[in-house]
C-alpha cells in the first residue's frame, strides 16, 4: 500500500472517530448531571499504522490496497472508554446501541464471559455514518470499554506476556489469571460499598 494510498483510506476513519469521542462527550455530561459523578476517567482514540493494517491484511491473506482493508477490517479505528466502574460501562454502552443512526456490527461481553487469560472488557463495533453529498456511508469504529482496574490487567499483562518463550508466557498466564480474580473481587466489595452508602444516604435524605 502507498503512503498516499493510506492516508486517503484513513480519512473517512479519523472523522468517525471525532463523531464517537463527541458522542461520549455528550453522553458522560449527561451522566454527571443526572448523578453527579464523572462515568469516564480518560478516553483513548489511535488508528492504525500503515504497517499495522499490511500486517493484519497478511495475516488474512487478503491483497495489500485500501479497498481490502476497507472490506475486511473492522478495527481500524478504535476508541477506548477507561471507566470508573461498572456502572458507567453499561449506561453508556446501552446509550449509544439506542442511538437510531449507528449500527451494532459486533459485540463481545468479555466483562460477563471473560477470557480464559482472565482478560475482562465490552466491546463494540459501531458503524458510523458519514453524510456525503448524494449518500451515506458506514464506517466501523472500535470500541473498548473498561473499568481503571480491567484497563490496568489488560495493560499488565501485555507487557509482561508479550514476546516471551513459552515456558516464561505459561508462568506469567497462571499468575495473571490470579490477578484477575482478585482485582475482578476488589472491584464488586468497592461497588456493593459504594451501592449501600448511596442507600443509606436516600434513606437519610
Amino acid at each position: 500500500m502507498e503512503e498516499k494510498e493510506y492516508q486517503e483510506l484513513i480519512v473517512p476513519y479519523r472523522e468517525c472517530l471525532k463523531n464517537m469521542a463527541n458522542r461520549l462527550d455528550i453522553l458522560a455530561g449527561d451522566y454527571l448531571e443526572r448523578y453527579g459523578e464523572e462515568p469516564i476517567h480518560h478516553i483513548q482514540r489511535r488508528i492504525k499504522t500503515k504497517s499495522s493494517i499490511e500486517g493484519k491484511l497478511k495475516k488474512k491473506d487478503c491483497e495489500d490496497t485500501a479497498e481490502e482493508a476497507r472490506y475486511h477490517l473492522r478495527d481500524i479505528a478504535g476508541i477506548r472508554v477507561i471507566c470508573y466502574e461498572m456502572r458507567g460501562i453499561e449506561m453508556l454502552a446501552e446509550a449509544l446501541k439506542r442511538q437510531n443512526d449507528l449500527e451494532i456490527v459486533k459485540e463481545k461481553d468479555y466483562i460477563s464471559h471473560p477470557k480464559s487469560n482472565g482478560y475482562r472488557s465490552y466491546h463494540l463495533v459501531i458503524g458510523v455514518p458519514i453524510y456525503l453529498v448524494d449518500r451515506k456511508e458506514y464506517y466501523p469504529v472500535e470500541i473498548q470499554f473498561r473499568t481503571m482496574a480491567m484497563d490496568l490487567w489488560a495493560s499488565l499483562e501485555h507487557r509482561s506476556c508479550y514476546k516471551k518463550d513459552e515456558r516464561e508466557r505459561r508462568e506469567w498466564s497462571d499468575r495473571f489469571l490470579q490477578y484477575a480474580f482478585f482485582l475482578e473481587e476488589m472491584e464488586r466489595s468497592i461497588e456493593q460499598y459504594g451501592e449501600k452508602r448511596e442507600e443509606r444516604e436516600r434513606k437519610e435524605g
